[in-house]
């Protein structure tokens, strides 16, 4: 059961847009000096290929952190790691594809990595050959709502094709949408397909994911649906069709295709692999409370292709870099902690926020909110989604807008589901810490989202500009907030 608890110590007795009208020369100076080219230099920096698309638990990875802990130290911040560093050690076992081979049985037709598949990044090695192709719809059992896509078919030593996500659409039922949900993650639906004997996965969608644990003898790849709508058309069905049915009907439709693949796949898995998050803090009058702002520094790595991860979240960590170096030159004190944390691991099942919420720098009691910082650098507007955890720090970032920036500003819902964490600020949120997600709209440039082709070049420097004086200006009003917004 949920419920808020509004804690009110002492009013708020000046608007924020009063206190920017007395912004001194030294500040506004910071304030101008804040600039797109450097933010963009700081991209470049985290999209080289010495870093190799920064995946958690490589050495590549570690090799950027060091680098993000230097510029922390450079620009005069505190560490608030482990033994008085910046780094946050953990655990993050990690998988290294060597080769990944898809054939079809009969024309021997072989399929085209990246056209056609991606290699499942956490995928144990193994080879199956000859094997029947089952379409089994979105891979869940649910008896709950009567639903089995396994129902009436047998999957042993069989290859079978996973959809995305669930079959239930209707948000408005809130609370069965988010039963649903429990069942969306592939870290459900492949160990569940491994439980009914499948041989390999096929996950539908050509979207890298690293959140997927290695299982022993879970072997899978992302394929593209053109190669699924291949592989059902025997059977006298499309993929789309497919959907649809299952979607309209909330029946499965599972069925043998007709089809036989040869499958290769070739990784190494390191059981006992570390990374780390970095964690710097620029003191506050009061050192026992504190604000926290979280950028994931980690991204895909590479799967035969390098990924980059420009927007996600070279732009975030770029962003956090530019505030966390002109608050420092600013000298400006603080009332509370204002603590900036690169989160390891968050494509890897936000492992390093889980890990610094477990075992924290700052009192969790005393963190009056968190503000995610995740895939801000393409857009014409601004946005802060999950203004109604604190509105009070939505209308700090809105009055800054109105005041300096003139951008297009909208406060949207955040909708978060119970069942699974979906950014590092939905893990915050489960510990009773307001979490707000500053976003930019009006996508100016393609996105890629998972894609190699996620580069600085489809970045809009001018709103990642924008971004960073707005958290500049507004970070100093944030922390004199007297009340905390709590979710019990």
């Amino acid at each position: 059961m949920r419920y808020w608890i509004l804690i009110l110590l002492v009013g708020w007795c000046c608007s924020v847009k009063a206190q920017h009208g007395k912004m001194s020369k030294e500040i506004m100076d910071v304030f101008h000096s804040i600039s797109s080219d450097e933010i963009m230099e700081y991209v470049h920096e985290l999209c080289k290929e010495e870093y190799n698309g920064r995946l958690a638990g490589t050495g590549e990875y570690m090799k950027c952190a060091f680098w993000c802990a230097e510029q922390l130290r450079d620009f005069g911040l505190e560490p608030a790691g482990d033994d008085g560093s910046y780094l946050q050690h953990f655990r993050m076992p990690t998988t290294s594809l060597i080769d990944c081979r898809l054939k079809k049985v009969g024309n021997e037709q072989e399929y085209v990595f990246p056209r056609d598949f991606y290699p499942g990044m956490n995928s144990d090695s193994g080879k199956v050959e000859n094997a029947e192709v089952v379409y089994a719809g979105y891979g869940i059992t649910a008896p709950e709502y009567g639903y089995d896509d396994y129902e009436g078919i047998d999957v042993k030593g069989k290859i079978v094709i996973i959809e995305r996500g669930i079959p239930y659409r209707d948000k408005d039922e809130k609370k069965r949408f988010d039963l649903y949900m429990r069942y969306a993650s592939e870290s459900y639906k492949l160990p569940q397909a491994l439980k009914k004997g499948a041989a390999a996965v096929l996950l539908v969608g050509k979207l890298a994911h690293t959140g997927i644990a290695f299982l022993k003898g879970m072997i899978y790849t992302h394929v593209a649906p053109s190669m699924v709508d291949e592989l059902v058309t025997k059977a006298g069905y499309t993929r789309d069709g497919l959907k649809q049915q299952i979607g309209e009907k909330q029946k499965p439709c599972s069925f043998n295709t007709g089809c036989r693949l040869n499958m290769d796949v070739v990784t190494r898995h390191y059981p006992y692999a570390t990374t780390c998050n970095v964690i710097g803090v620029i003191k506050g009058v009061d050192t026992t409370s504190s604000i926290v702002l979280g950028a994931h520094l980690d991204h895909l790595g590479n799967n035969g292709l390098m990924f980059p991860g420009a927007l996600d979240n070279a732009s975030g960590v770029a962003l956090q870099l530019t505030v966390a170096k002109a608050l420092a030159a600013s000298g400006i004190k603080p009332e509370k902690n204002i603590v900036f944390a690169f989160f390891g691991a968050e494509e890897r099942g936000i492992k390093g926020a889980i890990h610094y919420l477990n075992h924290p720098t700052f009192p969790l009691d005393k963190t009056i909110c968190m503000l995610n910082i995740d895939m801000v650098g393409n857009g014409n507007g601004l946005s802060v989604w999950g203004a109604e955890s604190f509105p009070a720090v939505a209308k700090i970032f809105a009055q800054v807008n109105d005041r300096w920036l003139h951008r297009e500003f909208e406060v949207t819902p955040y909708e978060r589901a119970e069942s699974y964490s979906q950014a590092d600020g939905d893990e915050f949120s489960k510990r009773g810490i307001p979490a707000l997600y500053i976003a930019t709209t009006e996508e100016l440039k393609p996105m890629y989202y998972h894609d190699p082709r996620d580069r600085a070049e489809t970045l809009t420097p001018e709103i990642m500009e924008d971004v960073a004086r707005m958290l500049f200006l507004a970070l100093p009003e944030i922390v004199k907030i007297k009340g905390v917004l709590r979710e019990k």
